[in-house]
């Protein structure tokens, strides 16, 4: 008789001991199901906080590095120029050819100097009489105008026009005070200098927007005007490379999705050969990260845990079932035995008995907890509705473990048939 066939008998045969063990498995399938359904939410909701956050690295000339910097005095002051290998957009291709990177920003800031006809603003009055203070402006320049800093704290915001992006070439955006003051309006050209002695030519830009100071700045009655949030002009990429000449980016920050893969890209990106990392030093911008990550690996931990205890549980209770099951069947065993069939065999048809028990339980009980988790992510108004991708994974996990639970569960309750002789069988039936 064929195995199947065996198996498929004694199922039907001991109908109490099936039904028995049906409500067995269904009850530690859905203990099963529903850490599995635990975890697999777990690790969907963290890599949703993860992607939340948000993650960074920026890229920097090595100012530590003595072989980098050149140390000038003179007239009594000292100042520090960086001589080393520009950081400029080839390095930041290198590095976005060799990662996962959607977005970077190469960000050159520079103070440069205004024509005469342009005044700054000034609260004090105290620079009048200053011709290089009263027309010194802090310029900063982005990839993308979105990426700076102060608009994304919102102590600047737009209120006309548009931010520089990366298509554009020779545009600005500039303060409404600043434009006031000088009857500027978008559409208008400024000239902008570097500073005497400085590298770099004279470039025109267009004005494309105009912002607006949103946030209090400390100490107006005294600051210069070049401090002044006011005479900030953002500009692009493309122009502010002219105006600074060879000297290269102050600095390139790379955006990545997942904040817990930056310090492995980190780790990768100081072996690309093609970069002089002599000159560059890299560090991970992930700190709103790194405080809840400590939370987030103790929940990963607990949900491992009560699912290695559903696992570990289900095989015990399963191997302890069948062990008193089979104390009445050696009886049955000795004449299968006698008849020529292997240990493996039996082994095989014990297997094809659980599995036959097993299947409706298993897929009950997923089914009733993909339902009652559903439940409970409508009670706790959680938005959408369960995840197509999440049921199918815990689909697949439960009866590939299910599986494995029952394989290992079989394999030590056989433990006795496998060890004993068929004669020492014979001998304790007779």
């Amino acid at each position: 008789m064929q195995l199947w066939k065996r198996a498929g008998l004694y199922v039907c045969r001991k109908k109490g001991k099936t039904l028995l063990l049906s409500l067995m498995i269904f009850l530690l399938s859905s203990f099963g199901v529903t850490g599995l359904l635990l975890r697999s939410a777990v690790d969907s909701a963290m890599t949703k906080t993860r992607q939340s956050l948000k993650g960074a690295f920026r890229v920097a000339p090595d100012m530590q590095n003595s072989d980098n910097v050149e140390v000038d005095q003179e007239e009594g002051q000292t100042s520090i120029r960086y001589v080393g290998k520009p950081l400029n957009e080839e390095v930041a291709e290198a590095i976005r050819r060799s990662q996962n990177i959607d977005n970077y920003d190469i960000v050159i800031k520079r103070e440069a100097m205004l024509p005469n006809h342009i005044s700054l603003v000034d609260y004090n009055g105290k620079y009048l009489e200053d011709p290089v203070a009263m027309h010194l402006v802090s310029v900063e320049a982005h990839t993308e105008g979105r990426y700076a800093g102060d608009f994304q704290k919102e102590r600047l915001r737009l209120t006309e026009g548009e931010l520089v992006t990366v298509d554009d070439q020779y545009a600005a955006v500039i303060s409404t005070k600043l434009a006031l003051q000088n009857q500027l309006e978008i559409g208008d050209e400024i000239g902008i200098s570097p500073q005497e002695g400085f590298a770099g030519r004279e470039i025109r830009v267009t004005v494309k927007g105009l912002f607006t100071v949103e946030e209090k700045q400390q100490d107006t009655d005294v600051a210069a005007p070049v401090f002044l949030l006011e005479n900030r002009i953002f500009i692009d990429s493309t122009s502010a490379g002219v105006m600074a000449g060879e000297t290269g980016a102050d600095y390139i920050d790379f955006f990545v999705e997942d904040p817990a893969h930056v310090p492995a890209m980190i780790e990768e990106i100081q072996n690309l050969e093609e970069i002089d990392w002599k000159s560059f030093a890299v560090t991970a911008h992930i700190e709103e990260y790194e405080k809840i990550a400590d939370s987030l690996g103790d929940m990963s931990v607990l949900s491992d845990t009560l699912l290695i205890i559903s696992v570990a549980l289900s095989t015990v209770v399963l191997s302890l079932t069948q062990i008193l099951f089979h104390r009445s069947r050696e009886h049955e065993t000795g004449i299968l035995l006698s008849i020529g069939i292997s240990k493996a065999e039996i082994v095989q048809q014990h297997f094809m008995e659980m599995a036959m028990t097993s299947l409706a339980p298993f897929v009950v009980s997923f089914v009733f907890c993909i339902l009652e988790f559903s439940f409970y992510m409508a009670a706790l108004n959680i938005e959408g509705t369960m995840d197509m991708g999440l049921a199918l994974s815990a689909m697949l996990l439960t009866f590939g473990w299910g599986s494995t639970v029952l394989l290992v569960s079989v394999l030590l309750s056989n433990l006795w048939l496998m060890r004993f002789q068929p004669k020492r069988i014979f001998s304790k039936l007779s």
